[in-house]
């Protein structure tokens, strides 16, 4: 082990991993849960979920269920979280790997998951002699088993599969923080290509959040400078990237939401900001009347609970998870230790 990296850090993925392996999930509801109804909603407001070693980076509505999916940074995970703050396991530990972006393919009955050893090799906890692990994981909605194991990681030094989404088609998408890429991925678990572009490189954290657009182009957040991208015809031998012009630059643009009105909700924050850059965790809306040529800031809400990562659009509302990820990147607890948040925007 890198005798460099706190033993802390290393200490909660151990027992996070160890957790996983180790059965059923502890979960607790919001103390205030009925009070915190509104409108009718059979959601809360804020659901504060008690699941120590957990940390989920990605969240997704699963509409057979009307429960939430979170994934897990330190289990390899991904489970299902209902309104009463139940968690309970539907993808069982594959690898030693962090799953990150989720998104539900319902049309196909699958989950499909982000997933990569890097948190555990910052940490010294897997042996460097080793190739990198990243991918995306195709998993059946209903039962959690495996369809497929996707490796994206190309012989690259330090591959980060941060994020996925679906197309109509069945085609998925997944975007690299480490190698500036993104791979289109075929229904069947093949790799078509993988989509670079010289504004995605970055020596920080880069591509990180995207959505499928309807009209058939992707919309994709590049993390450090907070920009995004247009992306037509991704399944072409000639993708077509193109910069959407922006009022305003966010900090960072790191989880995304397509709502059904055309606005595009984004999750702002300061965790992979590098060179000791500190911000303002937020939540923006953006809209665009130009199919997304152009952009500007409709919201733009600091965001109460500290490390919001991504948003998932329920009928009951937008709600943004914070998992406790600053815990595993830095060893200092969060403010409510062991718990992971969900609000509504």
């Amino acid at each position: 082990m890198d005798a460099s990296v706190p033993a802390s850090r290393r200490t909660l993925l151990r027992l996070g991993a160890v957790g996983a392996v180790g059965g059923a999930l502890a979960a607790a509801p919001l103390p205030a849960f009925a009070a915190s109804r509104s409108g009718g909603s059979p959601l809360p407001g804020t659901l504060s979920v008690n699941a120590p070693g957990v940390y989920p980076e990605g969240v997704a509505w699963d509409p057979r269920r009307k429960a939430f999916l979170v994934g897990s940074s330190a289990q390899g995970t991904i489970s299902v979280v209902k309104a009463d703050g139940s968690v309970t396991l539907l993808v069982a530990p594959f690898a030693q790997v962090s799953v990150l972006g989720i998104t539900v393919d319902a049309a196909r009955n699958r989950v499909l998951a982000a997933y990569t050893d890097y948190f555990f090799r910052l940490l010294g906890m897997v042996d460097p002699s080793q190739p990198p692990v990243s991918g995306v994981g195709v998993f059946d909605l209903t039962t959690g088993a495996v369809q497929h194991l996707v490796d994206l990681s190309a012989g690259q030094a330090e591959p980060r599969a941060n994020d996925v989404t679906v197309d109509d088609d069945g085609t998925i998408y997944v975007t690299d923080t480490g190698v500036d890429t993104v791979s289109v991925v075929s229904r069947d678990g093949k790799v078509i290509q993988v989509i670079q572009d010289d504004r995605f490189v970055t020596s920080d954290t880069g591509p990180n959040g995207i959505v499928a657009h309807p009209a058939g182009f992707l919309l994709m957040g590049k993390y450090d400078g907070g920009r995004l991208f247009r992306i037509d015809r991704p399944r072409s031998a000639r993708p077509v990237v193109s910069e959407v012009r922006l009022d305003r630059a966010p900090l960072s643009l790191d989880g995304l939401a397509l709502r059904k009105d055309g606005s595009l909700v984004a999750a702002v924050n300061d965790l992979s900001l590098s060179g000791g850059r500190t911000g303002r965790d937020a939540v923006v809306v953006l809209r665009s009347t130009d199919n997304w040529r152009t952009a500007r800031t409709v919201q733009d809400q600091t965001w109460p609970i500290e490390d919001p990562t991504t948003i998932a659009v329920t009928p009951y509302g937008d709600y943004v998870v914070s998992g406790g990820l600053r815990e595993i990147l830095t060893g200092v607890p969060s403010a409510t230790p062991g718990q992971f948040h969900l609000r509504r925007r």
